[in-house]
């Protein structure tokens, strides 16, 4: 593991960039040349970032290697568009990634080594695979090859690595070629495990660097966005009634009730709440926690619950800014028009002026319902969070709280398989996602989720 890290300066508009790690990923000897590039870039760079150096021996590992350090990174780097395919694919990819580019850069490079250490080579008979016929045409131009007898086969998404190997030893065998050059690690040992000529395709360190960069910037737009600051307004409408109508003791009543509901809702998600007047609170959170709150910015935050809850409409405005000051101004805007709304939805309102209406979750509302919501709970998902729940001891009122690590350790699955169930969970509202814990060796904190065991009662 490569632990790589630089003190931060102060860019041109006075902000300092966040820290920054980023996750390498791919065939062991690749990665240490990642490594090594990361190290000179950390070297030269005022930006803090480190790289975690997560290299496998076997293609089947690199999922494991992944979820093994997925809670640490911001950002990853793949070894090419094949692992990254799959990980995209797999629903396994949980920061922003890139991978190495392969391009004609690569090529040069290796029809170089090929020409000092494979016998009896001739350049102009060879196999490729994974780049495209434009590619293999602009390298062989710039060295004044004729592809007439070069045979490459593209690469086309991950089910087309499935043919390289049979495409290189079908060549040699009919002798049309002289050596196979691949970008595919598994590839390389079995035509060479077969005694077929064959060299690996890598990239060059420039484009490794290329790669580094577009990950740290990748990470950097992740820990920006995620600590953003973000508030939202509560605002309880008594029923159309003045405060002479309704009596000083009501309101009071419903003030200390909305106050208690709310400490209970944020607490779930490492929110703070403060009391703005009698009848308006403002809680504090991250831009990351508010997208896990309204759902990627689908349904409103606190507002089918807190209604239910109080009995009386509630006016509900988010709103998210560089500064404390701009979330605030943003949030007390977007109360007011969900104010003039009735309560219906929420309203959000960033620094782009753009206004988005938000709808109360259907699960969230029916949760103080139990009777009415327990018939709709899927049969699956009711049996999942049973288990899981059987299987933790928590002390007396102290909620259940659970990672993907321990959902597969207790059901006897793979954590790919425990993050579906969790999926399951939070889709069939047993389930609540919370801000990932502060993690004490740096990186991407752990994801957790709270059961909602009392939806069991």
């Amino acid at each position: 593991m490569s632990d790589l890290n630089q003190p931060a300066e102060p860019s041109t508009t006075g902000e300092r960039l966040p820290a920054v790690t980023v996750g390498l990923f791919g065939p062991k000897k690749l990665v240490r040349t990642m490594a090594e590039v990361g190290l000179d870039m950390a070297l030269r760079t005022p930006n803090r970032v480190r790289f975690i150096s997560a290299g496998y021996d076997d293609q089947a590992d690199a999922e494991e290697r992944y979820l093994k350090f997925r809670d640490r990174i911001d950002s990853a780097v793949f070894p090419g568009p094949w692992v990254f395919d799959i990980a995209t694919d797999g629903h396994w990819l949980t920061v922003p990634s890139t991978h190495l580019p392969l391009t004609g850069a690569a090529l040069y490079a290796a029809l170089l080594r090929a020409s000092l250490t494979v016998e009896d080579v001739d350049l102009s008979r060879v196999s490729i695979d994974s780049l495209s016929a434009a590619d293999v045409e602009e390298a062989y131009g710039e060295i004044g090859l004729d592809t007439a007898d070069v045979f490459d086969i593209p690469y086309q998404g991950p089910d087309s690595v499935a043919g390289f190997a049979a495409f290189h030893r079908e060549k040699w065998e009919q002798r049309h070629t002289t050596v196979a050059l691949t970008t595919i690690l598994s590839v390389e040992r079995e035509l060479r495990a077969q005694g077929i000529p064959v060299l690996r395709i890598a990239p060059i360190r420039s484009s490794v660097r290329d790669a580094l960069e577009t990950a740290i910037l990748l990470g950097q737009g992740t820990r920006m966005g995620a600590h953003q600051l973000a508030m939202i307004a509560v605002q309880p409408i008594p029923a159309g009634l003045s405060r002479a109508e309704s009596g000083d003791y009501w309101q009071q009543e419903l003030a200390l009730m909305t106050h208690q509901r709310l400490l209970s809702e944020a607490r779930q998600v490492g929110a703070t709440v403060t009391r703005r007047s009698d009848t308006l609170y403002l809680v504090t959170t991250t831009h990351g926690a508010l997208v896990r709150l309204t759902e990627q910015f689908t349904v409103a935050p606190f507002l089918g619950a807190l209604t239910a809850q109080l009995g009386v409409p509630v006016a509900i405005g988010v709103g998210a800014g560089q500064t404390a000051r701009d979330a605030e101004s943003n949030a007390l805007m977007a109360v007011e028009d969900s104010a003039s709304r009735d309560g219906k939805v929420a309203v959000y309102l960033d620094d782009t002026s753009a206004r988005t209406e938000l709808p109360p979750a259907a699960a969230v509302a029916t949760e103080a319902m139990p009777v009415d919501s327990s018939p709709r709970i899927d049969p699956r998902a009711l049996e999942i969070v049973t288990s899981i729940a059987a299987a933790t001891t928590p002390a007396p009122g102290q909620q259940v709280v659970v990672d993907v690590e321990s959902v597969a350790d207790i059901m006897q699955v793979t954590q790919r398989t425990g993050l579906r169930m969790l999926k399951e969970l939070v889709e069939a509202g047993l389930a609540w996602p919370l801000p990932p814990a502060r993690s004490t060796g740096g990186g991407r904190p752990r994801q957790q989720f709270r059961l909602l065991t009392e939806k069991l009662d």
